[in-house]
């Protein structure tokens, strides 16, 4: 058993990162091209065994803060058998070896790991996982507090997931809320059509972004993120974008006031030959509704359709990396001012149907606040597909330095107030 780095056996790294169940786009080597594309200090190592298997592995990052460098290990280590020890303290020890030869002060762990289960209401339906808590602090690692909120960047502290493995995709779209099955019928009247966008077109999909982050209050991406994560990633990436044709809106509204103002005039005439003309009236007063109802949408689609200054919109957005464990969504965004379309809804279900058929096991929405007051908007969206809210099992930090961490700490404590 020995402990080395895995940045000339990436191909060995990444058949490690599929095939272990706790495998995530955060360890893999897409993952770490982005990060060195982007300027970022990074390498993958681990722990083989003597036919050199990979036991324990990790791409780890580190940036210099105050007195040192912070050393980060985000959705890891990749681990194949959590209850071997002997495994972990090798790999740990290499890692914070090699920290204290680059002035390490020191190095945090987020595994990508659940800690517990909830259902809609917060209420738990899982006990709590204890073994990657009680490997972790037998190595030294202390553990912090959890933690509530969403996060802007890294790895998030709670996220709302759809388990998909064996489903078919009809079961999977049955099992959405009320509200989800309305909004996508709606999505077929309104005529919104979705396509994946090449890399020319990602500053459209990042004004998009920007436009939900500024009125939602979230930090976004630059351009070259994006661009840069769409050449790492390949086809694992998806960038999604939802979009709707004014003109083809219009025809939708138009058609159906034809058909509507043709049963009208069967129905009056058939009622004034009609001994009982009461059920007739019924039917005509709520035709005469729908006849309102189409001719105003034929006026809303007019103003839409001036407004914009052209027949096709982009009106939301989606950014997805796809693994053999799961589906994650990343980022999206929508205008507010087409909200009426509920786009974000067919993007949803059209990547759930993706992941279902290219056999995925997970679909993950990623983040929410863990607040199950009905506070929390994301939540209350990510919610009408029916999933289960994950608490994540957090933060390990362990001091490679103890003097200079305990002055980093303390210059923290004194920053904070």
């Amino acid at each position: 058993m020995k402990f080395i780095q895995l940045d000339d056996r990436l191909d060995q790294w990444e058949t490690f990162v599929e095939t272990t169940a706790l495998g995530n786009f955060g360890q893999s080597r897409n993952q770490l091209g982005l990060l060195l594309a982007r300027g970022r200090q990074a390498n993958v190592f681990g722990v083989v065994d003597d036919n050199d298997e990979i036991l324990v592995g990790g791409l780890i990052r580190w940036d210099a803060v105050k007195f040192g460098y912070k050393y980060d290990l985000e959705y890891g280590p990749i681990v194949k058998d959590w209850q071997d020890m002997t495994a972990l303290k090798c790999f740990f020890d290499g890692v914070i070896a090699l920290a204290k030869h680059n002035k390490g002060l020191f190095l945090s762990v987020l595994p990508n790991a659940i800690y517990r289960e909830f259902d809609d209401n917060g209420t738990p339906v899982t006990e709590p996982e204890t073994e990657i808590m009680t490997a972790m602090t037998s190595l030294g690692f202390t553990h912090e507090p959890f933690q509530y909120g969403m996060q802007d960047n890294g790895m998030a502290v709670w996220q709302y997931v759809k388990k998909i493995k064996d489903e078919s995709y009809d079961t999977i779209k049955n099992s959405y809320h009320k509200m989800a099955k309305q909004y996508l019928k709606k999505n077929q009247l309104y005529g919104v059509t979705l396509r994946e966008l090449g890399k020319d077109e990602l500053p459209a999909f990042k004004k998009i972004i920007d436009d939900t982050a500024e009125r939602r209050h979230f930090a976004g991406k630059d351009l070259n993120y994006f661009e840069t994560a769409y050449d790492k990633f390949g086809n694992r990436i998806k960038f999604i974008v939802a979009e709707v044709s004014f003109s083809k809106y219009i025809a939708v509204a138009v058609d159906k006031l034809a058909t509507t103002l043709e049963e009208i005039e069967k129905l009056e005439q058939k009622r004034e030959t009609a001994a009982n003309k009461t059920r007739i009236n019924k039917q005509l007063g709520e035709l005469y509704k729908q006849e309102t109802n189409h001719k105003q949408r034929i006026e809303h689609g007019q103003k839409m359709l001036a407004d914009a200054g052209k027949d096709v919109v982009a009106v939301a957005a989606a950014m997805f990396i796809i693994m053999p464990q799961e589906t994650d969504y990343l980022f999206s965004g929508s205008y507010d001012e087409y909200a009426e379309f509920y786009a974000p809804y067919q993007i949803q279900d059209y990547m759930i149907k993706m992941s279902q058929e290219l056999g995925v096991e997970v679909y993950n929405f990623m983040g929410i606040d863990g607040i199950f007051d009905g506070t929390d908007g994301v939540l209350n969206f990510k919610t009408q597909f029916d999933g289960v809210a994950q608490q994540m099992i957090g933060t390990f930090n362990i001091p490679v330095s103890k003097f200079k961490y305990a002055m980093y700490k303390q210059l923290k404590k004194l920053i904070a107030r």
